[in-house]
């Protein structure tokens, strides 16, 4: 909201408080002003004098002036203003006179001709393009005759002027009308507050009809005027429009939005000559299309709420009068019209039409006062007949209405127990008072009569509120609640996750989010953790989203196959969320990867997704969350499984359970999501995040350097070589401080059956350097072991 201080000092004293001071008292009371800018500028303007003009000797276009700026003193100024002439009192600055923006008035030479100041039009003075009118673009400003050469232009116009801007709460919006934000001013200031009188005027008796046919107008009034006369609204008029953020068109239309601006009310026109029947009926069930003032044509409604005349479409409510009957230059003869809406309906009307008009907003925040429609019809009519010349006015007729009155009661020990306060009954007066809230007082009970215009209010911490906004939060004192302080951070499990999201990101995998919904017929694929029944919603948005799903990995063959249908081959993505069945709920952690996971040319190096890469990953995580290789096994999957490819894939067993599964998905789950050469990991975070884990132990640096020896190992083909390799660290015991196998063969030279692996084994001693004989007798007790364990011999 845009509020002219010279404006609001009309109801109100303010002139003698800077913009500033009034900017922080408005502020103090939740009326936050969020910036505040001149009307005009410009610092060395003064009203001049043009007493003669001759045309310049070197151009076509300019000519010099000599211009009158006071006291007898007359500057020559070069204006190329096409609507410069002799006798005219203009705006003139002169030399040393900043208008902004770098614009400095200077002495200098136009043409070979001196040139000592400027004569100015509006729009040269850093007014809002978007309210001046072409005229005021193209030419100077000429001034009233009566203009006092000499004097400071912009105090003479008017245009010495503050605009605040204020943003107004959602309940506030009374303040939206100039007079309910004078009462606020007026309350903090303790000064009185002149809201214009009803004027007595000499009304005939109305041949006006008002029918309120829906619940959805509340109250309606109209009012005739005859014998008005359309021409060029005041300079105060024009002025103070301007000042608020609104374009001055013309007597006419400024009334009705200076109203608007002074009361919060807005206000509509008819042309009275237009109207065949003289009756106005609203209500609603129009579906047709109608021309509105803007000359566009829109769909209306049954719902829309319609002020019918002649039994057509008069004006969408609140919204837009119809071009049928709107006022125009030949008007003479106007109904006015000021009404109460239904503000919901008339803002789902204003946003499907995109005409979300300053009018409109005021019903739709809810700033209309219903018992101040009769005053406001007369205040319109009282300046419609001073600024045009109106010569009939007709008495107002209003839809019956009743006003509800509000009525609050509260006590001082109710304010003090809920604001903390001390605050006297004396000092709740005198904010009551300074506030036009009208009371009675028994002992400390105020039984309390709510102002019209306050739509805000409806209980007694409404009023609470008001007190405590007068009486000044800084004066509230602070105190701390009382309750445990807590400190916030992850818990042991969030931690975690965050952890692997780190990891698996740093590793090169993208996170993806995906649907907890899913379809019955993916719901029990690749599912492993859940043995319940499924979760179903009872009003599903369609069949792909009917039930929760029991495993990410078909989500993530989903987000692949999207990819690759884009030409995306190289996907390697993670998720981590929920699953759930009956009764339970499990945090997963899924991977997908498909494509090549390096690929970097110019070094020649390629790295395929494959289930080494993924077992890779769930590794490295384990490694991370401490899990150590001990506690868990890789189990091949079932021949037989349905999900998973049956040779290139493995449970994770932890004992008898399973807490994660790696591997390429089977060849029929490959068809039936349309991907190819996917490789998937999926693990039970709500087990793994919640073991117990044992505690981080330091070890020195070794000071003592370490030996490798390599042995080659002939076994069963079937034997898994992760068995083995456990099988040596423990024969080596403390010695053994690393295993890296290096080559696995079958073929020539090894019998059918069997393969043969290589190991690098790593022995270091923490305390001592590592002799022959004590290496050579761990490689004994570890090929003891091996052979005893597995048939396992040393390859020759």
């Amino acid at each position: 909201m845009e509020a002219s201080l010279k404006l609001l000092n009309q109801y109100v004293k303010v002139d003698d408080f800077s913009a500033q001071e009034i900017a922080d008292q408005l502020t103090s009371i939740g009326h936050e002003v969020e910036g505040m800018h001149t009307f005009a500028r410009g610092d060395k303007l003064v009203v001049g004098y043009v007493k003669e003009k001759v045309p310049h000797p070197d151009s076509d276009h300019l000519n010099v002036c000599q211009v009158e700026v006071g006291n007898g003193v007359v500057q020559q100024i070069v204006c190329g203003a096409p609507n410069v002439d002799a006798g005219q009192k203009v705006i003139v600055a002169l030399p040393g006179c900043d208008l902004g923006e770098g614009f400095k008035i200077k002495e200098a030479k136009i043409r070979g001709v001196e040139s000592n100041g400027m004569i100015c039009s509006i729009a040269e003075l850093g007014i809002d393009q978007r309210l001046l009118r072409e005229e005021d673009k193209a030419g100077i400003h000429v001034l009233d005759k009566d203009a006092p050469v000499g004097e400071e232009a912009l105090k003479y116009m008017g245009y010495d002027d503050t605009v605040l801007e204020i943003g107004l709460t959602p309940n506030r919006a009374d303040c939206m009308a100039m007079i309910a934000l004078a009462y606020e001013v007026g309350a903090l200031l303790k000064r009185d507050v002149h809201v214009p009188a009803m004027k007595t005027l000499n009304e005939l008796e109305s041949d006006i009809e008002v029918d309120a046919q829906t619940d959805l107008c509340p109250l309606f009034g109209a009012k005739l005027v005859k014998g008005v006369q359309t021409k060029e609204s005041p300079e105060w008029l024009r002025t103070f429009l301007m000042a608020s953020g609104i374009k001055p068109i013309n007597n006419i239309v400024d009334i009705s939005n200076f109203v608007m601006l002074e009361t919060g009310q807005p206000i509509h026109m008819y042309d009275y000559d237009k109207l065949k029947e003289k009756r106005f009926v609203i209500k609603t069930g129009f579906h047709q299309k109608a021309t509105l003032l803007d000359g566009k044509e829109y769909d209306i409604l049954p719902e829309d709420i319609i002020v019918s005349t002649d039994d057509g479409i008069g004006c969408i409510a609140g919204v837009m009068g119809s071009d049928d009957t709107k006022i125009d230059e030949n008007t003479v003869n106007i109904v006015i019209e000021a009404a109460t809406f239904h503000g919901a309906t008339l803002r789902n009307t204003a946003r499907r039409l995109n005409l979300l008009t300053d009018a409109s907003q005021h019903y739709i925040k809810g700033a209309i006062d219903t018992a101040n429609t009769a005053r406001v019809l007369n205040r319109c009519a009282a300046l419609l007949e001073e600024l045009a010349d109106a010569k009939e006015i007709y008495k107002s007729v209003l839809t019956d209405y009743e006003v509800e009155e509000k009525v609050i009661t509260l006590t001082t020990t109710r304010v003090n127990g809920l604001l903390g306060t001390t605050i006297s009954t004396e000092a709740i007066e005198d904010i009551l008072t300074s506030l036009h809230f009208t009371y009675t007082l028994e002992g400390e009970t105020f039984t309390i009569q709510v102002p019209t215009y306050r739509n805000d209010m409806s209980m007694d911490a409404d009023v609470i509120e008001e007190i405590a906004r007068m009486y000044g939060y800084n004066h509230i004192p602070s105190t701390l609640p009382f309750m445990e302080m807590t400190k916030g951070a992850y818990t042991p499990v969030q931690s975690c996750v965050k952890m692997i999201r780190h990891l698996l990101t740093d590793l090169g995998l993208h996170e993806v989010m995906t649907y907890t919904l899913t379809s019955p017929a993916m719901v029990d694929d690749f599912n492993l953790f859940h043995h319940q029944d499924n979760v179903s919603l009872m009003l599903p948005i369609g069949e792909e989203r009917s039930v929760t799903r029991k495993s990410l990995i078909p989500s993530l063959l989903q987000a692949i196959n999207y990819n690759h249908a884009h030409a995306q081959k190289d996907v390697m993505i993670y998720e981590i969320s929920h699953t759930y069945s009956k009764d339970t709920e499990i945090q997963n952690l899924a991977i997908a990867c498909s494509g090549m996971y390096q690929n970097v040319a110019w070094q020649q190096l390629q790295q395929k997704a494959d289930f080494y890469l993924l077992k890779g990953f769930v590794e490295t995580i384990f490694e991370k969350l401490g899990i150590k290789e001990s506690r868990y096994t890789l189990k091949p999957v079932e021949a037989n499984n349905s999900d998973f490819h049956p040779g290139r894939s493995g449970y994770i067993m932890m004992g008898k359970d399973i807490v994660g599964v790696i591997g390429e998905i089977h060849p029929r789950q490959a068809k039936k999501y349309d991907v190819k050469d996917v490789y998937v990991a999926e693990l039970n975070l709500s087990v793994l995040l919640n073991l117990k884990k044992p505690a981080i132990k330091f070890t020195d640096i070794p000071q003592y350097p370490s030996v490798t020896r390599d042995i080659a190992l002939v076994m069963d083909k079937d034997i898994p070589v992760h068995d083995v390799v456990r099988s040596i660290c423990k024969a080596g015991q403390r010695l053994i401080v690393d295993t890296q196998i290096f080559d696995i063969y079958e073929g020539e030279h090894i019998e059918s059956g069997k393969k043969s692996v290589a190991i690098a084994l790593t022995f270091q001693d923490a305390s001592k350097t590592l002799d022959d004989a004590s290496i050579n007798a761990t490689m004994e007790q570890i090929l003891n072991a091996v052979s005893k364990d597995y048939g396992a011999h040393l390859r020759v």
